[in-house]
């Protein structure tokens, strides 16, 4: 699979006069560098740090790859670019930054980025191309802009004020405000989970969601990794909404200094009328706001889920575009149709949910 071994710090590609830096690959598990960039990095998310490129390799089987850009002098980290390497029989070899992953900008100068993604698309026996999700913010331009292509797909962010009171005027009245007044008044409270059990039960509600919605849902494994590597690092949270002593609601927050991700969300569907979701995603962005955190995102958004857009736009997020861009500029780029109508998803509805796991589990490790 691979073409050869690299140690992690080994230079892959000499300096010029012009270019005074040089390719490596990384180990962060063995290498403190990469993290410490990232975590100094203003540009940097949760998704860049290490833990969260290992957890995705753990639960699906790929193979990371980190790349850095290095002073000439070998003494500071001047870019990264995490990578994973896709090696399906129902898609293709490929190298992705990253599956599952909502955008992950390269934090590497353009001007070394080409020699990046070159030697990727290379460092893997058959590799048909390298694709990266490009977050493109309004009023920013970048030579991604001329390189990458439009997706159905937004992020739709909501930028944290001073007045915390001024920003909850500024919500829909009735969609979000009196659902928020409601759900205090039926006696909702909302808690950060701390056991197993509570994330199984996080876990059934998104399985039922998902059927809902007649999809597929990521293996538990996917959840349990993902809160044993972040949690340790204080990446990871999972608030819930009680009701009577019983958990109706949750949601997986990522979190970073430069912004919290309110990443997946899954309730009882009998709690809506309560006010369940409203009210934790609003005890959400309180916490945030608490601990000095300007940017709040709503997550990945299909333009295809039009009420799901329309409910967020109510929390006065603003949508950010997301791109794609493939190298070489050549290959042959993965079509995007809306599939809510399918005879797939038809089915989906109606399939007992160990159907769906089971879906889930053989259809997602090829995916990204």
């Amino acid at each position: 699979m691979l073409v050869s071994t690299i140690k992690s710090g080994e230079v892959i590609s000499k300096s010029s006069p012009s270019n005074q830096s040089e390719l490596v690959e990384l180990c962060p598990s063995s290498d403190a560098r990469w993290d410490e960039f990232v975590s100094a990095h203003p540009d940097a998310t949760v998704y860049h740090h290490s833990a969260w490129t290992q957890f995705l390799a753990d639960a699906y089987g790929h193979t990371p790859l980190y790349l850095g850009l290095m002073s000439a002098d070998g003494h500071r980290l001047l870019g990264v670019l995490p990578l994973l390497f896709v090696d399906s029989l129902l898609t293709g070899k490929r190298l992705v930054s990253l599956p599952f992953t909502s955008y992950c900008n390269p934090l590497m100068p353009q001007s070394r980025l080409e020699d990046a993604l070159s030697y990727a698309l290379n460092r893997f026996r058959g590799v048909r191309y390298v694709e990266l999700k490009l977050l493109n913010l309004p009023g920013e331009k970048t030579d991604h802009d001329r390189l990458s292509v439009e997706s159905p797909f937004v992020s739709q962010i909501l930028r944290l004020p001073e007045d915390l009171e001024e920003l909850f005027r500024s919500f829909h009245n009735t969609s979000i405000r009196q659902m928020v007044r409601r759900a205090r008044r039926d006696g909702l409270v909302v808690r950060l989970a701390s056991s197993e059990a509570e994330l199984r039960r996080f876990y059934e509600l998104e399985v039922r969601l998902r059927r809902s919605q007649g999809l597929p849902t990521p293996p538990y494994k996917f959840y349990a990794g993902m809160r044993r590597a972040l949690s340790p690092k204080g990446l990871f949270e999972l608030p819930v909404v009680e009701f009577r002593g019983n958990i109706i609601a949750a949601a997986v927050v990522l979190k970073w200094p430069s912004g919290w991700h309110l990443e997946y969300t899954a309730s009882d569907p009998v709690y809506h009328k309560h006010g369940a979701n409203q009210l934790l995603a609003w005890e959400c962005i309180k916490r945030a706001h608490q601990e000095g955190i300007r940017v709040f995102d709503f997550g990945r958004t299909s333009l295809w889920h039009r009420s799901l857009l329309m409910y967020k736009d109510r929390w006065q997020t603003r949508r950010y575009p997301i791109r794609y861009r493939y190298f070489p500029d050549n290959a042959k780029r993965p079509g995007w149709r809306d599939i809510s109508g399918s005879l797939l998803v038809r089915l989906n509805k109606r399939l007992p949910l160990a159907a769906l796991e089971w879906e889930g589990r053989r259809i997602y490790p090829h995916r990204s």
